[in-house]
Parts: structure tokens; C-alpha cells; sequence
């Protein structure tokens, strides 16, 4: 084989080239790999428990509790714009299917508790309100890995992720009626 600068390569020479090129990409693909933002837990994985205050009542409250139900676990902040815009929809479906086991845990991610207060009761929104510390709650962020609010994570009545949105990627209604009926 002839090489541009006039000299040749034998087969073993081309063939040890070729293996140090296929290991510099796998170490390159590797890297990228590596430096992906983790996913946090996937749909189809078991939702890990977590606890947290209720933000009228104060009482702990843990994922766990709701097992048997469908769960829409909902990181939200009063101030976000988003947020606002996505809170009537969540109101609308505890209203449809509260009844039928559908419960929303909304995971507030405000400093001041009573500025999230104040939003929930003058709207009047009835999900499960759920405050922590600025470290409490950090850290279920990154358990979930939650890229932006708001962001829903639907979870069966097994516990298993079955959806996860930003918004406007949010569950649908056809979404929650197939895991309320199963």
C-alpha cells in the first residue's frame, strides 16, 4: 500500500493504525457518553421514595403513602410563568379523576413557603402541596433529575414511572385513564 509521503506501510503496520484509530473513537464516544446529563429515573424504573413536608399541614408526607394510587409528582414554583400556565390543567384533572385515584403531589420549589401558600389557596388548587428545605428539596430534584419547571413524572399504582414531561409536554387525559383503569 502506498502512502502520500512516498514510503510504504505493511499489512501489519496498516492494521495496528486501524486498531489505534477504532480505540481513539471508542474513547471519544466513551467521553461523550460519559458527559451526558444523567437521566434521572427512567420511565418504565420504580420510582424511589422520598419525603417531604405538606406545606399547610406541615405532617410528613412520602411517596410511599399513595401506592395504589396514580400519582403525578409535580415540581413547581409559584414565580415560574410556566408553571402558572400549566396549574389549571393539573386542577382540572384532579377534578376528573380525583375520585377515580389520581393524586397530585406538587413538589414546590419556592424559598418562601408562604409566598406558595398564598398562590395555591387564592387560585384555589387542590394537589398535595409539598415543601422542604432549600437541601430537601435539591435533592429530590436531583433524584428525579429534573431539567426545568414545571415537570410532571406520572407513576402507577405499582410504583413505576410511566411518563415524563416538561411543559408543554405534559400527561395526557388518554395517558392517565389507561393506568387509572388498570
Amino acid at each position: 500500500m502506498r502512502v502520500p509521503f512516498g514510503g510504504r506501510f505493511s499489512k501489519a503496520a496498516f492494521a495496528g493504525v486501524c486498531v489505534i484509530m477504532l480505540a481513539a473513537i471508542g474513547v471519544v464516544v466513551g467521553l461523550l457518553v460519559a458527559s451526558r446529563v444523567p437521566v434521572g429515573v427512567a420511565v418504565g424504573e420504580r420510582a424511589p421514595d422520598f419525603s417531604l413536608e405538606h406545606l399547610i399541614s406541615n405532617r410528613p408526607v412520602s411517596l410511599k403513602e399513595f401506592r395504589g394510587n396514580v400519582v403525578i409528582l409535580l415540581f413547581w414554583q409559584s414565580t415560574c410563568p410556566d408553571c402558572r400556565l400549566a396549574m389549571p390543567y393539573f386542577q382540572e384533572l384532579l377534578d376528573a379523576y380525583g375520585s377515580q385515584g389520581l393524586v397530585v403531589l406538587g413538589v414546590d420549589l419556592d424559598r418562601d413557603p408562604d409566598q406558595a401558600r398564598s398562590y395555591l389557596e387564592e387560585h384555589g388548587y387542590t394537589l398535595i402541596p409539598l415543601w422542604g428545605s432549600y437541601e430537601e428539596a435539591m435533592s429530590i430534584v436531583e433524584l428525579f433529575q429534573v431539567p426545568l419547571v414545571p415537570h410532571a413524572i406520572l407513576i402507577d399504582k405499582k410504583g413505576i414511572i410511566r411518563f415524563r414531561g416538561t411543559f408543554p409536554d405534559l400527561p395526557s387525559t388518554a395517558e392517565i385513564e389507561k393506568w387509572l383503569s388498570r
